[in-house]
């Protein structure tokens, strides 16, 4: 069942902004909740990463139902140019997410898709302000 994300700081320089576990899993709502706005399904899962300036979302289960009858069609390529075509549109609001929640400017946004299996690899560089390394965290 979808579960909307934890409120967030709304501006980047909140001194409260999330840390750690807490900032990875907060990112991974935000994404999978974008996801489900723009593709109105709700199983896609995520899990965040973040090193220094580096953010990567890995997204799995990102197909819709549609999208599954065309890959199983033959039509896997026609899947991932909608996909590029959709990161392309909603880069701005993949980057808000990730500036509120770390506090800090995005300076690129790279993004990936396949479809066997159906999953989106979500890439963030951030400028090169102040912070934490965190571990690798899940979900």
């Amino acid at each position: 069942m979808f579960e909307p994300p934890e409120p967030a700081p709304r501006r980047p320089t909140d001194p409260d902004a999330y840390r750690g576990s807490r900032l990875t899993r907060a990112i991974s709502a935000e994404i999978v909740a974008l996801y489900a706005t723009v593709y109105g399904h709700h199983r896609t899962t995520a899990t965040t990463y973040i090193n220094d300036n580096v953010v990567l979302c890995v997204l799995e289960d990102i197909l819709t139902e549609d999208e599954d009858t065309l890959v199983d069609a033959g039509s896997g390529d026609a899947v991932i140019d909608a996909r590029v075509a959709f990161q392309t549109d909603t880069e701005d609001e993949f980057t808000e997410v990730i500036e509120r929640l770390t506090g800090r400017r995005v300076i690129a946004f790279m993004s990936a898709n396949q479809t066997t299996p159906g999953v989106a690899a979500e890439l963030f560089l951030l400028d090169a302000g102040v912070s934490e390394t965190t571990s690798p965290t899940a979900r």
